[in-house]
This record gives structure tokens, C-alpha cells and sequence, in this order.
């Protein structure tokens, strides 16, 4: 974080709860004001270079960010907040009780080397990838491979390219070395080369689906309007809409499987940040390219087949994606930051139960709550923290939500949810 010269310096002005907020409702004032731990900072000129996006600061400023800042960012980086140090603030809120013991097991559980990478875990991960693409190679590609091998064969694909994404995730999340230089190159290589997906996109609209989960107008990844509405969103939708939403729960699982990759290849491009553009565009030409050739080396009347199966089976993580919050209440901004960084999160987020034995295959994402309380926890040490998180839950009467029959029981809920949505809303 490069110091930027502030847009007014006020110097050790104490600010109240009205003159913070004044800041980003009244429209008059030129600075972006946010408080963190008690002390106010000007990031007015840091929207340009902050890593997570303008968007980010924006949604927050007037307002206290504690503890999303403390999520997102490590310790010594707070020791740069003083370049935009401009007072006090008196709104002291956040202070709960719950709150304080959120954040005295964060501190805890850091201390205990819980967000340190596993050079052993990385390697163990990198070798079954490197097992699941040998066998899809041998299976699809092999001059004795019959149809039904290819069959399976174009499936290890799907699972290879799956799991590809799932590394991307945890570089974009610089869980897996810490050095932002390296995790962000594992995060371009596995995820837009190799998986298909914009890292650069990516990593813009995923923060912001952490800061802002399931509320309204700020997170992007809470349905897709006007093709997949959750309650609060069908406000404002055009006829053709309405009617597309009392269909929504019968072709979600399709949608999901059949289109939302190809969807994702797209928006990558189009919706990528200028900043990491030409690298993703250059990258997504390289998967284009090797999956088209790859497709050039099975016989001509199964390409069809083959290509969709593949895609279809890595189709699947859209919906592993979604069922971890589409069951899950939507709110306002000020809502969620009434709730507090650990209510928020329990409120609009779901676990899904799962055993060693399937928890590769999800990559982490069965523990969304843990996740999203500590985005920057490596996988392997989310299970592990996962216990203490649900005592401290139940110790405080924050909900704790967990999808006993697994992947099955979340989806249900989630078509549930959609058709919910549908039948109350008037044509």
C-alpha cells in the first residue's frame, strides 16, 4: 500500500457518528471517510490503487470497517493506516459482546499459526490435480480408449478443471504461499488459463461478494437478474422478467450445469478491470486454444459430447457456489452493518455437512461460514477452527447454519428458495 496525499487534512479532529456518515450521504464533501478501530482515514485517493476495488471503499465510507479490513488484510498492514489517519471517531459501535469474542478468537487462532500456509497441504493438493488430469489424458486420449473411456475421460476434464478453480480461489484469496506476487500468479495460471475463469475479474467482484454478502445492490454474486431472482430483487423487473422468475426454479440446475461456464468465460473478458485486462484476455486465448486442440484429438463424431460432458461436470461448482447463501436471507447495507461483521455473516451464510472423504472435492467452500469469517485462513484450517466458531455462536445466540444432508439438502433449499421467490411474486 503506497502512501497517497489525502484530499483535506483535518488533523486530529474527533469525528461524531453524523459527520462520518455526512461524508457519504450529503453529497458535499470531497473526501471518502471510513473508521477503523476507532480512528477515521481519508482513502479518497486511494480508490485508484486499493487492491479489492473502489467499489469496496465506497460501500463502506461513513462507516466503521473494523473488522471487514481485519478479515481482508494482514497485521503489519495496519501500520500503514497512518498515511490516511485524519482523527477520532466517537461512534464506538461494533462493540458488542459477540463481537469482542469474534475477535479475540481471531487474534487466538492467528497467534496458533491457523493462517499459515501448508507447503504440505499445497503439495498434496497439486498432486491429486496432477493424478485427476493424467487420467483424464489417458482416458480421453489414449489409441485404445474406447467411447465409454472418453466418456469418463471428458468427466476427469470437468473434475480436472474444477478443482483447477478451487487452487485459483485460494491464490485470489492469498491463502496459499502469502506472497501476493506468487498467490496472484497461481491465481492467473490455474484459474484463466488452465480453468477458464478471469482471475482479474475474479478477484474484483468475489471481494466485493465477501464484504457485502446477499445484500441488495452490493453483492454481485446474489442471483442474476432478471434470469435467477432472490426475494428483493424482483423490484422493478420488466414483464418478460417476472415471467422468467416463475419458471427459475425448474431451470436453475440446467442454467447452472449447461450454461453459467460459458457465461463465466465471457463475463471475464467483458467485465474484467482495465488494470488486469490484456493479461486476462491473453490468458483466456491460451485455454481457448488448448481446449480446442485438445478437442481436435478425439474422434470427430464424439467431440460434442465429450466438450459438454466436460464442462457440464465442472458446470456442477456453480451450484456448490451458490448453495452455500442463495437459501440465505437478503438485507440492506444498513442492515448487515447493524448486525455487525460475525452476525452478518452467520445470517447470510450456510455450511454444508460433509466428511475427509468429500471435503477435496468441495475445496474448502463446505465451510462458507468459517470462509467468509476468515477469508484469508488456508483451507485445511478451516475444519479446524470450525468447532470453536459454532461455540461462539451458540455461546452468543448468533445462528449457526448447517445443511445436515449435504449437497443434496442445500440445493433443495435453494430451489425452494427460488420457487418461493416466484410464487410471491405478481405477473
Amino acid at each position: 500500500m503506497k502512501r497517497v496525499d489525502t484530499a483535506k487534512d483535518v488533523g486530529a479532529k474527533t469525528f461524531t457518528a453524523r459527520e462520518l456518515l455526512a461524508t457519504a450521504t450529503s453529497g458535499k464533501d470531497d473526501r471518502l471517510l471510513i473508521a477503523i478501530d476507532g480512528r477515521v482515514h481519508d482513502v479518497t485517493g486511494w480508490t485508484k490503487h486499493h487492491p479489492g476495488g473502489a467499489t469496496l471503499l465506497k460501500q463502506h465510507a461513513g462507516h466503521d470497517a473494523s473488522d471487514v479490513f481485519a478479515a481482508f488484510h494482514a497485521p503489519e498492514v495496519y501500520r500503514k493506516l497512518r498515511a490516511f489517519d485524519v482523527g477520532a471517531d466517537l461512534k464506538k459501535q461494533n462493540r458488542a459482546r459477540e463481537l469482542a469474542a469474534f475477535r479475540d478468537l481471531r487474534e487466538r487462532v492467528r497467534k496458533e499459526g491457523l493462517f499459515e500456509p501448508s507447503y504440505a497441504h499445497m503439495f498434496g493438493t497439486f498432486l491429486r490435480l496432477f493424478v485427476i488430469g493424467a487420467f483424464a489424458a489417458v482416458f480421453s486420449f489414449a489409441p485404445n480408449s474406447t467411447p465409454r473411456g472418453r466418456i469418463l475421460g471428458a468427466a476427469l476434464l470437468g473434475l480436472f478443471w474444477q478443482q483447477s478453480l478451487l487452487i485459483a480461489h485460494d491464490a485470489c484469496h492469498r491463502v496459499m504461499t502469502t506472497n501476493t506476487k506468487v498467490d496472484k500468479w497461481i491465481g492467473s495460471v490455474f484459474g484463466t488459463l488452465i480453468g477458464g475463469v478471469g482471475a482479474a475479474w475474479w478477484n474484483m467482484e468475489h471481494c466485493e461478494h465477501h464484504c457485502v454478502t446477499q445484500v441488495v445492490g452490493g453483492d454481485p454474486s446474489a442471483g442474476a437478474a432478471p434470469v435467477l431472482c432472490l426475494e428483493l430483487q424482483t423490484k422493478g423487473l420488466p414483464k418478460i422478467g417476472r415471467a422468467l422468475v416463475k419458471l427459475q426454479a425448474l431451470y436453475y440446475v440446467p442454467v447452472c450445469i449447461f450454461i453459467g461456464r460459458f457465461n463465466l468465460h465471457l463475463i471475464s473478458i467483458l467485465k474484467a478491470p482495465s488494470k488486469g485486462k490484456a493479461l486476462d484476455v491473453a490468458l483466456m486465448t491460451g485455454y481457448m486454444s488448448y481446449v480446442y486442440g485438445l478437442t481436435r484429438l478425439v474422434p470427430e463424431s464424439e467431440r460434442w459430447r465429450w466438450f459438454m460432458i466436460a464442462n457440464a461436470v465442472c458446470g456442477v461448482l456453480h451450484l456448490i457456489l451458490n448453495m452455500n447463501h442463495y437459501p440465505m436471507p437478503m438485507l440492506s447495507f444498513p442492515e448487515s452493518q447493524a448486525l455487525g461483521w460475525l452476525r452478518f455473516q452467520c445470517v447470510t451464510t450456510m455450511n454444508i455437512a460433509s466428511s475427509s472423504l468429500t471435503g477435496w472435492y468441495y475445496g474448502g467452500l463446505e465451510w462458507q461460514i468459517e470462509h467468509h469469517l476468515f477469508p484469508t485462513m488456508p483451507r485445511h484450517n478451516l475444519r479446524k477452527v470450525s468447532h470453536r466458531v459454532k461455540e461462539l455462536c451458540l455461546a452468543n445466540g448468533v445462528p449457526y447454519h448447517v445443511a445436515e444432508g449435504g449437497f443434496w439438502d442445500a440445493n433443495w433449499s435453494v430451489m425452494k428458495t427460488l420457487h418461493d421467490v416466484a410464487r410471491g411474486l405478481v405477473i
